[in-house]
């Protein structure tokens, strides 16, 4: 009984290292923002590629299609890695939303939540600001095995052939290092 309580309490301390931070400095509930976030795109089916993102397809977390992930290309693409308990990627959704509008119909966004109930997700999606729409991997395990996220926030960038070339683990912490990743990995300048 007590290695299973050891294994559990390890498990949980493991799953929260990535997602350290400090409560979002926001008095107000976000809940009150109007909601930016469109449907999940809708994405012609076309063969997976070798080296590309993996071939399964997650649910929409609001509206819109279920996204398979082998399909996001033609544009380059921003992944970020997201979760309802994460002080940490509540406090990095600005920069994205700033980026977003930035980068417009250059560069496509795309949230995954992670580990947490669609529910959850929904309001955290408000709450947070989240500037994307997202897809729901509500136990985490496809993405753990697929992209090796064990903790959120991380952020993938997906070139315009499908294939992952950067990803960056843990909160993006400025407006410039977000401009220096996207125009690093994928090629866009501001």
């Amino acid at each position: 009984m007590t290695s299973r309580l050891s294994a559990g309490i390890l498990a949980v301390a493991v799953l929260l290292t990535g997602c350290q931070g400090e409560a979002s400095r926001e008095t107000e509930p976000h809940a009150q923002r109007p909601p930016t976030v469109g449907p999940c795109p809708e994405l012609s089916r076309v063969p997976p590629v070798a080296g590309g993102l993996p071939d399964f397809t997650l649910p929409c977390l609001g509206e819109g299609p279920d996204v398979r992930l082998s399909d996001l290309r033609e544009l380059p693409t921003v992944i970020n890695v997201w979760a309802a308990w994460c002080t940490t990627c509540d406090r990095e959704m600005p920069r994205f939303a700033e980026a977003a509008a930035k980068y417009g119909e250059r560069v496509r966004f795309l949230g995954i939540h992670y580990k947490a109930a669609r529910g959850a997700g929904l309001a955290s999606q408000s709450d947070f600001g989240v500037p994307f729409p997202s897809v729901h991997d509500e136990d985490g395990d496809r993405i753990v095995r697929a992209l090796g996220a064990y903790a959120p926030p991380q952020t993938f960038f997906v070139d315009a052939d499908g294939k992952v070339v950067g990803r960056k683990i843990g909160e993006i912490t400025s407006q410039r290092a977000m401009t220096e990743l996207v125009e690093r990995y994928l090629g866009v300048g501001s």
